[in-house]
């Protein structure tokens, strides 16, 4: 007997509206999650429950990238090429270019392709073929033995956070007179980026203060336990967190001293950053000096060298928090952390074994304990005079605002100068 109905007796849920949908269906795709984790998440988005042939009926419906169904290989080819001639010092592999181009896109390219006569990596391919030396620079020599690391555990998100400062592109890395763009972040012991800031003063006390009441701001929540170095700019933050504590009765110690080489969740975040778009940024802010666009002892050149810069790095950090969050890490057989995606475990962390540790902080106690600060936030993350500023979003605009991206960065530079020299 026909069921004019279309009920089969299995409450479903609300289905969304389509577009609701294709844009929650399309956004899974580009984070690349496996469909049991799309269809937990609909459950958990939508409250919308369907198997695994209904997902792919509505994939079909809606058009959705699968690595299935890959772009010809003259059209991969344009996508790869440009990330790869953008990795000037030539860190990123295949994988991460595919991740990249899947997020900017949303073209899958698929790390094992099913069309071509021998089982090869497209990406991997088109790397080869754009920049054949280009893999032995990454694996070309040994390394040095690493320390001898154990299995990192933990009880949950927010149970333990990890900071540091980083100065690869700071003043003395650059030796570019004063200029530099430190920066301050935060990670949690699960894997998750939780805070990353340029700043125009990673040693400062009051601005290492301020980078984690944003991320309590941000969050909403407090950490049980907070590891830092033995540097002195945390002599404000020791004492806030403190003060937070009176919120709850816990006895574990509210922040522990490490050196940088033990405190390896957050010296580690700094490594993937590099790999990522660190180190390229470092090579092309260098270029400035060595072909003469930047002059150390110009005024107008150091205060646009720290405005565009400044942005530019903060652009690129928030392009590695959501990589880094939104990628899953390797199998390994002998690790306790859960291998998942960092987002969905702080999305769901009890479906991987977690418990949410973290304690809530409204925003008008984080408002308060900034008074505990000498300078002002304002004071703290300024890094050129007002009035610099001004002139400088005058002249940015002038020359059509671009998009502000390493690749680019000493073009906008120099067309920014001429506005600014003309004022």
């Amino acid at each position: 007997m026909v069921n004019n109905t279309g009920v089969n007796g299995v409450d479903n849920g609300t289905k969304p509206s389509d577009e609701e949908l294709s844009k929650t269906l399309h956004g899974f795709a580009r984070l690349q999650l496996s469909l049991l984790d799309r269809l937990d998440e609909l459950g958990r988005i939508h409250g919308y429950h369907i198997k695994i042939a209904k997902l792919k009926q509505l994939n079909i419906k809606f058009g959705v990238a699968s690595i299935r169904k890959p772009p010809a290989l003259p059209f991969a080819t344009a996508l790869v090429a440009p990330k790869v001639l953008e990795d000037i010092t030539r860190r990123h592999g295949a994988s991460t270019i595919q991740k990249q181009i899947a997020r900017e896109t949303g073209q899958l390219l698929p790390s094992f392709c099913l069309w071509l006569t021998m089982s090869r990596d497209t990406v991997r391919e088109i790397q080869h073929s754009v920049d054949p030396e280009g893999a032995q620079t990454r694996f070309g020599g040994g390394k040095k033995v690493p320390k001898q690391r154990g299995q990192l555990h933990a009880v949950g998100l927010f149970e333990e956070l990890h900071w540091d400062g980083h100065e690869k592109l700071g003043s003395k890395a650059l030796q570019m007179g004063s200029v530099g763009i430190p920066i301050y972040g935060g990670r949690d012991h699960i894997g998750a980026v939780i805070e990353l800031q340029v700043v125009p003063n990673d040693r400062c006390r009051d601005t290492v203060l301020h980078v984690y009441l944003d991320s309590v701001q941000t969050t909403g929540y407090m950490a049980v336990q907070n590891t830092f170095d033995h540097g002195t700019e945390t002599g404000y933050v020791k004492r806030v967190i403190e003060q937070l504590r009176y919120l709850t009765e816990l006895q574990r110690p509210s922040t522990v001293c490490l050196k940088s080489t033990d405190n390896i969740v957050a010296e580690s975040m700094w490594s993937y950053w590099l790999n990522y778009a660190g180190r390229n940024i470092q090579a092309t802010m260098l270029q400035g000096k060595v072909h003469g666009w930047f002059a150390q002892g110009d005024p107008v050149h150091i205060n646009l060298f720290q405005w565009i810069w400044s942005k530019i790095v903060q652009n690129h950090l928030d392009l590695f928090k959501e990589y880094w969050n939104s990628t899953p890490r390797r199998s390994q057989v002998n690790k306790a952390l859960p291998t998942a995606a960092p987002n969905m475990v702080m999305n769901n962390p009890q479906k991987y074994g977690m418990e949410h540790c973290g304690t809530n902080v409204p925003l008008n106690v984080v408002q308060e304990m900034r008074a505990w600060a000498v300078k002002s936030r304002e004071e703290c993350m300024r890094w050129v005079p007002d009035e610099f500023d001004e002139l400088a979003c005058q002249a940015y605009h002038e020359v059509g605002s671009p998009v502000l991206r390493y690749p680019t960065g000493w073009e906008t530079f120099n067309e920014m100068l001429v506005v600014l020299q003309a004022m």
